[in-house]
């Protein structure tokens, strides 16, 4: 991999490709004409964040996320390594676009890194693995259309994995007062205080 770490291995990595409308639909930011020039390009060293979150979603650990709130839009993405979810938080135009419903099942694909501090947004859980410190998702459904991989591992998580991840996210919500990242996937490693 050239833009993460090749030391460790996603045990639950899907392969999915990126679609470059979905992609831009969802953070049309990253698509200015130096980047576009650059992802061409790619093949001559030239690095994007478009090729960096494509390499994120095709090597990284996907997991089970689910629809926690419409309005405004909140998705509860799990990760099994630290055994928490994380709350992401996206504009009301997502919500427009894939008129979602509370409870809606999704798949997030995270990646993972060791920092001095465990993140203060999460909350670990009994099996957390204490190998990671920061956790990265992003939701598959909004940057790919790659639907027969993305659903099969739906059916792998089953019910009982999304029913775990719904208590998760329904206690966070008790504990944490807003969101605390941008769903967005060049921000969503990030924690930002956020109302909602």
């Amino acid at each position: 991999m050239k833009y993460h770490d090749n030391s460790s291995f996603a045990s639950d990595s899907i392969g999915i490709d990126i679609d470059l409308k979905k992609l831009k639909f969802l953070i049309p930011e990253i698509f200015g004409p130096i980047q576009q020039i650059k992802y061409k390009l790619k093949n001559w060293g030239f690095s994007t964040h478009i090729e960096t979150i494509s390499e994120h979603v095709k090597y990284g650990d996907s997991q089970g996320a689910i629809v926690v709130k419409t309005d405004p839009l909140l998705i509860a993405a799990y990760n099994e390594d630290i055994d928490c979810i994380v709350m992401l938080l996206f504009e009301k135009r997502i919500q427009e676009r894939y008129n979602f419903k509370v409870k809606d099942r999704l798949v997030c694909v995270n990646t993972f890194a060791k920092i001095q501090q465990l993140q203060s947004d999460l909350i670990p859980g009994k099996n957390n693995s204490k190998m990671w410190t920061l956790v990265h998702p992003i939701i598959a459904d909004l940057v790919s259309l790659d639907e027969d991989k993305i659903e099969k591992r739906k059916n792998e998580i089953g019910d009982n994995g999304y029913e775990y991840i719904w208590q998760l996210a329904t206690d966070y919500l008790k504990l944490k007062n807003g969101a605390s990242r941008i769903g967005k996937p060049l921000y969503s490693d990030q924690v930002i205080p956020l109302p909602f």
